[in-house]
């Protein structure tokens, strides 16, 4: 396909230049005698507001605008986007190694899943620029944007929700960014993010709680109008040679808010952005506290990039040892962290080496069979630098589902390997493998409330849909030898779980449904829940 398509470029792109020099020397022959002064470009704003916008109308940097001033209608001048833009119709493709719009492999094993997610929420405004343009020439507060008690509450909810997974802040640390906050616009921006990503992650999407405190629609739209500002001020914010802790957070707190609106591009982005952050700042200069929590947030970051590499087919640039990080943290004997230690061991062994060989940039040599035998130990054994009893529900969801998924990751690697045999003794190695992994899942979220898989966002959502996908590939192309009905009843669980989380009515049901129908349509009336 390739060598027709050069063929065809070839051939037809002379030709189409030829015509155009012909027409154009034509056109200046016979308009030797006449100029044509320029056309003025017309000036153009970043982001319409919404009245313009409908109307198709050119509209200005001031909200509200010239033209909705002069329609007397300042009311609906809002910098808020109305349309939904959707994506390309996805593939479901069944023959490439991974999930990535990007790149896609054909004449891989057929088992692996590769219906590719739709990363943008229809219940969400987006815009052409994804907020990475602002005609802001400086940055100023917006009055009673912030209010004090809705950072009490948002900061609360974070240490109830979010922190026995993200331990980056402490009850001490926000209380410095309030004071901080009067007059340090950094510590004022840290608190901006960690109420965006509350109210964008936490908060049902469609309440209006926080209508109480400030005008807004709904929870998401308040969210919405929190990372706005942040992004502004992370515009102009003055950036220097040894970033404070506070300037890393900002980051990593816009890359999470991107990341719950289904902006993976931008989540990205800002994750990079934050690591790089990350590297040059002087642990030497913290305090203990900031050392503390630059220690946790560096694991943080290690594990997020490390799981984004493996969905999108990214580098990593964070390593253990990184300007000093990752040699205290483990030997951490809170128990309130227990969780995230096991969740910092499941991603430990994630090197380099094995990214490279998981984004088949090593493909010019023999894998051993055995090469993958450390990091298959590591998942199965991170769950053991716990008690279980330490665990909350949040963490142990986390942990189960994250665990899970890794084993998936690799099997579809030995699969593309080559390293898969129905006639091998361990279970992990046979073909049949994902539906193992199904029934593992069933049993062990079943006890566990919705709420507590729900706050860890889309990419909860996203690693199930991975797993219901294998299984689907291999009720299609493999004999199983346990009862078939028992798996397709783990795959309707999987499909009933997906539909109570973040983006799962939205995006990923109807990807899995579509991917049920192309590769085994008599299960899709099975499925009905």
């Amino acid at each position: 396909m390739t060598v027709v398509r050069e063929e065809a470029r070839q051939t037809v792109f002379p030709i189409a230049t030829t015509e155009v020099h012909v027409v154009a020397a034509t056109a200046r022959e016979s308009n030797t005698n006449t100029i044509t002064p320029p056309r003025a470009k017309r000036a153009q704003v970043a982001r319409a507001c919404q009245r313009c916008r409908r109307l198709q109308k050119a509209c200005s940097d001031s909200r509200p605008c010239q033209r909705c001033v002069r329609a007397g209608l300042t009311s609906e001048c809002s910098g808020l986007p109305v349309r939904v833009r959707f994506p390309p119709r996805a593939s479901s493709q069944a023959l490439g190694f991974r999930k990535t719009p990007p790149r896609v492999h054909e004449g891989a094993a057929s088992l692996n899943t590769t219906v590719p997610p739709l990363f943008v929420n229809p219940d969400l405004p987006t815009s052409p620029q994804t907020f990475t343009s602002f005609a802001r020439e400086s940055f100023e507060r917006k009055a009673d944007l912030l209010p004090p008690r809705l950072v009490d509450y948002c900061s609360g909810r974070f240490f109830e929700r979010l922190a026995p997974t993200i331990p980056i802040l402490t009850p001490e640390y926000v209380a410095s960014l309030k004071t901080r906050a009067v007059s340090e616009t950094e510590a004022y921006c840290v608190l901006l993010g960690l109420c965006a990503m509350v109210a964008l992650q936490v908060e049902d999407p469609k309440d209006k709680f926080f209508g109480q405190f400030i005008t807004a629609e709904s929870n998401y739209a308040y969210g919405w109008l929190l990372l706005e500002e942040a992004l502004a001020a992370h515009r102009h914010l003055t950036r220097r040679s040894t970033p404070s802790l506070d300037s890393v957070l900002l980051v990593f707190f816009i890359y999470a808010c991107h990341a719950c609106l289904f902006h993976h591009s931008q989540a990205f982005f800002f994750l990079r952005e934050a690591a790089t952050l990350l590297i040059l700042v002087k642990p030497e200069n913290m305090d203990d506290l900031s050392r503390l929590l630059a220690e946790r947030l560096f694991w943080v970051l290690l594990i997020s990039e490390r799981s984004h590499a493996i969905r999108y087919r990214r580098p990593i640039t964070l390593q253990v040892m990184t300007n000093g990080f990752g040699l205290s943290f483990p030997t951490d004997n809170d128990h309130s962290l227990a969780g995230f230690r096991c969740l910092a061991a499941l991603f430990r062994g994630l090197d380099t080496n094995f990214i490279a060989l998981l984004n088949q940039e090593t493909v010019s040599r023999m894998v051993p069979h055995d090469s993958l035998n450390e990091v298959e130990m590591a998942i199965n054994i991170a769950l053991n630098h716990s008690c279980p009893s330490d665990l909350l529900p949040t963490q142990n969801a986390n942990l189960r589902v994250t665990q899970l998924w890794l084993r998936i990751v690799l099997w579809q690697l030995r699969l593309h390997l080559g390293h898969l045999s129905e006639q091998s003794t361990q279970s992990s190695r046979t073909y049949h493998y994902p539906l193992e992994v199904a029934k593992d899942l069933a049993v062990s979220t079943r006890v566990l409330p919705v709420h507590s898989i729900q706050v860890h966002g889309v990419g909860i959502t996203e690693k199930l849909f991975d797993i219901a996908c294998a299984v689907v590939n291999v009720l299609a192309r493999v004999p199983v030898q346990m009862s078939k009905t028992a798996a397709e009843d783990d795959l309707k669980y999987i499909r009933r779980l997906i539909l109570q989380l973040p983006g799962g009515l939205t995006v990923y049901d109807a990807l899995l449904l579509k991917h049920v129908q192309q590769t085994l349509p008599t299960m899709v009336a099975g499925l009905e829940v």
